[in-house]
């Protein structure tokens, strides 16, 4: 018998590594011997999905972050526009004028609270909905987020369940 075949890793679609990378999902990325080629679908295809579509952005200065979060609510079915930094976020706001905002707090420039305070002094900020997504979870964190008048605070990694618990509960017309 000749020598053992080279395993090539065979990758999954990226959102699905990144469900896997936050430990979202309980699908390893295997090798070419075994592999599904269907895995990173069968990941998709267990994502809840929105029963009410919402007009949705993301703010994060950390592009991959924005971009993984984007993706994964654009998979759950809502309409998702993302913008990389606070000043990018405002103007996205007044073009998109979305129902629901995840905002990063820890920003350069302008924090993601007091990008928060401005979407709110806006006339249509009022009934957006803000949702701190973000890696800061103390006490003093989530009252910073409630001063701030943000909705919710969520503490980085959120679950794909809880995210879809947060949009499914907002009924806006």
């Amino acid at each position: 018998a000749g020598p053992e075949p080279d395993l090539i890793p065979l990758r999954l679609p990226a959102l699905a590594r990144f469900l896997l990378s936050l430990g979202w999902v309980g699908v390893e990325e295997q090798t070419a011997v075994g592999f599904s080629g269907l895995a990173g679908e069968a990941v998709v295809a267990d994502l809840p999905h929105a029963e009410v579509p919402l007009k949705v952005l993301v703010v994060d200065d950390q592009v991959d972050s924005a971009d993984a979060v984007a993706c994964l609510l654009s998979t759950m079915g809502h309409e998702v526009h993302t913008a990389y930094g606070p000043h990018e976020a405002l103007e996205m706001y007044r073009q998109v004028r979305p129902e629901v905002v995840f905002m990063d707090i820890s920003m350069p420039e302008l924090s993601g609270l007091e990008t928060a305070a401005r979407i709110r002094s806006m006339p249509e900020g009022t009934s957006t909905t803000i949702i701190a997504l973000t890696g800061l979870g103390h006490e003093a964190d989530h009252r910073r987020s409630r001063e701030a008048s943000i909705d919710h605070h969520v503490v980085k990694p959120a679950s794909p369940a809880v995210l879809h618990r947060l949009l499914s509960a907002i009924h806006h017309a």
